[in-house]
């Protein structure tokens, strides 16, 4: 069975590769049209769940920002980070996690 290169999107950012981390993720391809001069407005939303970014999101994307070949083709437009707190429990109120 073929290996996948060392240098390769996949490899650099499986779990195995990088000491067990992990996150939940998935990406959700789009197109607009075109951008006014002709060229294809598409790209990747690109949506990834942890409990602390640090220890997940950031390891991974070190990797991925040294040696993957994919960077060529990938343009950064934009970020977000939010908090989603656990559900309520009874006699409390939502995000009280996160003030405790």
């Amino acid at each position: 069975m073929a290996r996948q290169p060392e240098n390769s999107h996949v490899r650099l950012a499986n779990p195995g590769s990088l000491g067990g981390v992990t996150i939940l993720r998935r990406g959700y391809s789009f197109t607009d049209g075109s951008d006014g001069l002709g060229r294809l407005d598409a790209g990747l939303f690109f949506l990834a769940y942890q409990r602390d970014p640090e220890t997940g999101f950031s390891p991974i994307q070190r990797a991925l920002s040294r040696i993957d070949p994919l960077n060529e083709y990938i343009q950064h437009v934009g970020s977000g980070l939010w908090a989603c707190p656990p559900g309520v429990q009874q006699g409390g109120f939502w995000g009280q996690t996160l003030f405790s």
